[in-house]
């Protein structure tokens, strides 16, 4: 597998963590937080260094395999196991981002299409982005990850007049209960972020990219949302379904570009896509360590058209995907924070007299 550099960990971290988290999650911290909804982002970001460190441990432990391999060559009968579970862990962050991403195409540029073709038209470009490889989807990452950013930054110097200070009062009393709820919808979202060391090897997840990535994913959550907050104010964004894409709307550079909320969308929905595509990149994945003999590039169409199908079953309308956050934080907490602990206390590397004997 081909050795990644920090700035590219660094570009995929940010996008797994932020972008599809920027959809939904601001909406609910916001109901829960208040004028303090930016706090939630650093809650979820310290419940994650936990995880990071341990997969970093992991990975110093096993430098040339990675966290899928290693839960087979340790165990190989139990290592399966933990792998159909993960697998289907991540079929329901894939069924739950292709749902997202859809209604967003839907809801902002293709509202005469029927739903199920646009879904179809995803699937399609994410598979082709899949089959590349991780490769492919670092790489992609690197072209639209940096301009989706600089884009997003440079918001803040068009809003001008717009933002309005007032919805930070008051400011020195924090709902401490609102915050640690709207931290708890947070987490379901920014937990994407682990992905990346269950499908790199050990060698390439440096600390140096795993922390960076975090550190700059969690700042690049903390602005957006303090944006959401002084531009759309309080009340309304937690009544929004894509307040992210609301935002974009607010922005107005002279007559020529009134709707600059096209030419930001044109950047993000790239960045989403590629998101997906790593989800289903790691499903591949799966397949290919629960099966050594089958091609991971042969499985993406298969793996893709039962996520696509599993999208409908598990999710009839956008509020379910919006709701689901509650009860699935949950589960993200226990195989993406507990079991990666206990693996982390329980999981040594073999030693040469072992293999030998063996």
């Amino acid at each position: 597998m081909k050795q990644f550099t920090t700035r590219q960990i660094v570009l995929l971290s940010v996008l797994l963590e932020t972008h599809v988290t920027l959809l939904h999650a601001p909406s609910q911290a916001a109901a829960f937080a208040a004028q303090h909804a930016y706090w939630t982002c650093v809650v979820a970001a310290i419940v994650l260094c936990l995880p990071i460190w341990v997969f970093l441990k992991l990975g110093q432990r096993f430098p040339d395999q990675d966290l899928f391999q290693v839960m087979v060559s340790s165990n190989p009968f139990i290592g399966r196991i933990l792998l159909m579970i993960y697998f289907v862990l991540f079929l329901i962050v894939f069924s739950r981002d292709l749902w997202i991403i859809t209604d967003l195409v839907k809801a902002v540029l293709l509202q005469q299409t029927p739903f199920f073709m646009i879904s179809m038209i995803v699937l399609l470009t994410t598979v082709f982005m899949a089959k590349g490889g991780i490769n492919t989807i670092v790489n992609l990452s690197e072209m639209f990850i940096p301009i989706s950013i600089l884009t997003l930054l440079t918001m803040p110097f068009f809003f001008g007049v717009n933002m309005d200070f007032s919805e930070f009062r008051p400011f020195l009393y924090p709902n401490m209960s609102g915050i640690m709820k709207g931290g708890w919808y947070m987490f379901s979202y920014m937990a994407d972020i682990l992905m990346i060391p269950f499908v790199l090897q050990g060698k390439s997840y440096r600390p140096s990219g795993a922390w960076w990535g975090h550190l700059i994913g969690t700042c690049f959550m903390i602005m957006i949302v303090l944006l959401m907050q002084l531009v759309i104010g309080v009340p309304i964004l937690m009544r929004l379904f894509y307040p992210s894409y609301e935002l974009a709307r607010q922005l107005y550079v002279t007559d020529f570009l009134d709707r600059f909320d096209i030419f930001v969308g044109g950047f993000t929905i790239p960045a989403l896509l590629i998101k997906l595509g790593m989800d289903l990149y790691v499903l591949s994945m799966i397949i290919k360590r629960l099966f050594p003999h089958v091609s991971g590039a042969l499985m993406v169409w298969p793996v893709g058209l039962l996520g696509y199908i599993c999208s409908f079953i598990v999710f009839s309308n956008i509020i379910q995907t919006y709701d689901f956050s509650r009860e699935w934080t949950v589960v993200m907490m226990m195989f993406l924070v507990v079991l990666p602990l206990v693996l982390c206390l329980l999981l040594r590397p073999k030693n040469k007299g072992e293999e030998q004997g063996n």
